[in-house]
């Protein structure tokens, strides 16, 4: 079994305990079940980031075609709820807010919070579950509810307690790694790609922002991501504020601000340094409020971030400034007209979160963008105003979707 710990203390540690629970287990392993046999009820694990989230539906999606008429549950956190609420694939949501994932509550682990979530999924009498992230825990979770056909990783160990475990590729897109497990049990593949849906209601609250904006239906809107969750992603308010100004003074786009209460201050003063009448709408509205405004625009400009592979799932042109810390392949949106730029320097890969000097998306300039931004729409260059200068369209945006 291949670990993915770093700490050798900790691999011998895991190995042991997987050794001695696989001689614990021996006799049931030997006569355990290799395929799930009827399955009216699936539990789908994913805890974790809410860009797993959606990207899990893939996996729900397969397992719903192939065993039809299952239930299918998703167990995941209560703020990437939203992203499934309105998945016509999903039957049932069940929320646990994992502390080893949601540091964000300030919670700790509670043992007897763990064995009550346990025993609500055993009263739901589960035929297949599958942990999608590979977690211990996850897996333990699903042995004390009594799933009884149990798909996952052990790459943190527990393997002994899956009756069906798959190799893990760590340079895998997610998807892939999703559909990999699904091939162990086995199941056809017949869906790749992952579906979000944004609800009528949300569509409507997004509409009466763009209304209150002065937006009109033929505008041609861009959307704008500016705050990321980690300053090595983070490009620079002024950067962010001459772009904005660039493209809304000489191109005659719209543009909108997206992010959470917690971004608006600071988006108000890359507004107010842009020297153009762009809209803040951060705070305004629930996660599906946000998708809803992205779907309503033609061009997405952002750091690489959930907003982000929003626009790229739904088919938004979209230009996501990367730092160049991680490779963020894997985590990457999934769309044909995406621009990921990334700068390729000899720091590459640092993995560091908060870096002090930032070199990577300092090296992404204001004329990068704007370049990515006219071959990603493939608009005409207008040689009236100038070389460097083009027409922005509307319709012919919404072509290329």
């Amino acid at each position: 079994m291949s670990y993915i710990f770093k700490n050798r203390a900790c691999v011998f540690f895991i190995f042991l305990f997987d050794l001695i629970g696989g001689l614990i287990f021996l006799p049931f392993v030997i006569f355990r079940k290799k395929r799930p046999g009827n399955v009216a009820n699936i539990l789908v694990i994913r805890l974790d980031d809410t860009s797993n989230v959606i990207f899990s539906t893939v996996a729900a999606s397969n397992l719903k075609a192939h065993y039809k008429g299952a239930k299918v549950t998703i167990l995941t956190s209560s703020f990437a709820r939203d992203v499934v609420i309105d998945n016509p694939i999903i039957d049932e949501i069940i929320c646990y807010d994992a502390p080893w994932f949601c540091k964000r509550t300030g919670a700790g682990f509670s043992l007897s919070g763990f064995l009550k979530l346990a025993n609500e999924l055993k009263g739901h009498s589960y035929d297949l579950g599958i942990d999608l992230k590979g977690d211990i825990r996850h897996i333990f979770l699903m042995a004390l509810a009594g799933v009884r056909f149990r798909v996952g990783y052990g790459i943190t160990g527990g393997g002994f307690l899956l009756h069906r475990a798959a190799g893990y590729n760590p340079c895998a897109h997610d998807i892939e790694r999703g559909l990999c497990l699904l091939k162990e049990i086995p199941v056809g593949i017949t869906d790749d790609r992952p579906r979000l849906y944004v609800s009528e209601a949300s569509q409507a609250a997004a509409g009466r922002i763009l209304a209150d904006a002065e937006i009109r239906d033929g505008d041609f809107l861009t959307v704008m991501h500016t705050v990321a969750d980690c300053e090595s992603k983070s490009w620079f308010d002024r950067k962010f504020a001459a772009l904005a100004g660039v493209i809304r003074r000489q191109y005659d786009v719209r543009i909108i601000l997206i992010g959470d209460e917690g971004d608006k201050r600071r988006n108000d003063e890359i507004a107010r340094l842009s020297g153009a009448d762009i809209v803040n709408a951060c705070g305004k509205g629930s996660f599906q409020i946000m998708a809803a405004l992205i779907k309503r625009s033609s061009l997405f400009i952002g750091i690489d971030g959930l907003p982000g592979r929003l626009a790229a799932l739904q088919g938004v042109p979209s230009v996501i400034l990367c730092s160049s810390a991680w490779s963020g392949d894997e985590w990457s949106g999934i769309g044909e007209r995406v621009i990921r730029m990334r700068k390729d320097i000899s720091c590459k890969g640092c993995g560091i979160s908060d870096c002090a000097q930032n070199i990577c998306m300092d090296l992404i300039s204001v004329d990068d963008v704007v370049e990515s931004v006219k071959d990603i729409l493939g608009v005409k260059r207008d040689t009236v105003q100038g070389p460097d200068s083009l027409t922005l369209n509307y319709e012919a945006a919404k072509q290329v979707r």
